[in-house]
């Protein structure tokens, strides 16, 4: 078989380490399987990633699809726009599968850490943006901590995909999206009136 050229070459092992971590998570990626399932030659794999931790940080890196941030002049149709809009490709799909392999990679390899913390901070970034957009609008208190805001949102949906390891269905989306929409609401309290 025709080996690919290097730029052809680089995007199938991506492509199917990518595969091979959803198949056989973290162990199985070895360059022996992504040379022998790609048509990549390991010499090649070798060159272009020196690691499989870092042919492994490539592919998660590539699971994180960057999407222009929403702005409708509503927090909850901003985040309900911009959860929607994950799981609208495949790419974005797989992410959620692959984070608590990488997580779990994390707690022995501080590489892999590193890798997560880009990761979360690249996906956590538009829904950062958001709630400040909604913090000028006067929808949320100025003084939030948008990062303990960020975690009211996405805590249940992350604990329901990777602690009880079920489905993260539309309706519970929502109705935790809208949940949390109306907690972070309420930080805002009306002006005392003066005595």
């Amino acid at each position: 078989m025709a080996r690919p050229r290097s730029e052809e070459a680089h995007r199938a092992a991506i492509e199917t380490t990518t595969q091979v971590l959803l198949e056989s998570g973290i162990e199985g990626v070895t360059f022996d399987a992504v040379a022998a399932r790609s048509g990549v030659a390991k010499s090649t794999l070798y060159r272009h990633f020196g690691s499989k931790e870092a042919l492994v940080a490539l592919a998660a890196r590539g699971c994180v699809i960057e999407h222009p941030t929403p702005d409708t002049g509503s927090l909850e149709e901003d985040l309900l726009f911009l959860f929607g809009r994950y799981e609208s490709t495949e790419a974005d799909m797989r992410f959620p599968q692959l984070l608590p392999m990488l997580i779990d990679a994390a707690t022995r390899d501080p590489e892999m850490q590193q890798v997560v913390d880009e990761v979360i901070a690249e996906r956590r970034r538009p829904i950062h943006t958001v709630l400040k957009l909604a913090q000028m609008r006067g929808e949320i208190s100025p003084d939030l901590d948008l990062d303990a805001a960020v975690a009211t949102i996405v805590g249940p949906l992350t604990y329901r995909r990777i602690v009880e390891r079920r489905d993260v269905t539309p309706e519970f989306k929502d109705q935790t999206l809208r949940g949390a929409v109306a907690a972070l609401r309420s930080t805002v309290f009306a002006p005392r009136a003066s005595a």
